[in-house]
């Protein structure tokens, strides 16, 4: 079978697909794959216009409990107790949302600590959702865990590319992250943006990989050792 290669994600393609999220898209006809044919993606813009003011409407929420709930309605990363939640991040004088954002971007409560809080109301290591709450906080420093975006970054050939099964490190899944945006001439783009073009243009291959084996979507597990660091 042909192996078909990714579209290379410059700037100006990133800002396409980003559009997708607004009331203006734009509507230039790009292609799928490298070496296929250009195609019109007017189709696909009408859910994505969706997940764009959803989004908005997590970044609104200013009550804590109601922006953890939306976060993990939105984005169905099925956390069962976030009342429990909200008491264990309150041992650590988190209150509101912003004094988690003060906390997170002061390094006083890391990705790490925010999962162990997870484990401890939920029984459960909520890597995913942890790190759309970070992303949600502060978009040029945290970027999400997703198995679309992580299956997509493995996908992708670039310089120093940090083996996957690191990346349940969050540092190490940062670290690789960078690599990414670097070698494709990223770096001045927030991890955020960056995201949706991955997680867009994964939505889109949903309609061509199962055929073409081209990809296979796959969680990444939270490497508890983290914990202890």
């Amino acid at each position: 079978m042909k192996k078909m290669k990714l579209i290379s994600p410059t700037p100006e393609l990133v800002n396409i697909f980003n559009s997708y999220w607004t009331p203006n898209p734009i509507t230039t006809i790009v292609k799928v794959f490298e070496d296929d044919d250009e195609i019109d993606l007017t189709k696909y813009i009408a859910q994505f216009k969706e997940y764009g003011e959803e989004d908005k409407k997590i970044t609104e929420k200013k009550d804590l409990k109601e922006f953890l709930e939306k976060i993990n309605s939105v984005y169905h990363t099925r956390v069962s107790e976030i009342d429990s939640l909200v008491k264990e991040l309150k041992k650590l004088g988190i209150d509101s949302k912003d004094s988690l954002a003060k906390k997170i971007n002061s390094g006083e409560v890391t990705l790490p600590k925010f999962v162990a809080c997870c484990k401890a109301a939920t029984g459960n290591y909520t890597y995913s959702f942890a790190s759309k709450v970070f992303s949600f906080i502060n978009a040029y420093e945290y970027p999400i865990i997703d198995s679309f975006v992580a299956t997509l970054l493995d996908t992708y050939e670039y310089n120093d590319r940090i083996p996957r099964s690191k990346w349940g490190d969050y540092s190490k899944y940062i670290e690789n992250y960078n690599n990414f945006k670097s070698h494709f001439g990223l770096t001045d783009l927030s991890f955020k943006v960056v995201d949706k073009f991955l997680w867009t243009y994964a939505k889109i291959l949903l309609d061509y990989w199962a055929d073409l084996g081209v990809l296979s979507y796959e969680p990444i597990s939270f490497d508890t050792k983290s914990l202890e660091k």
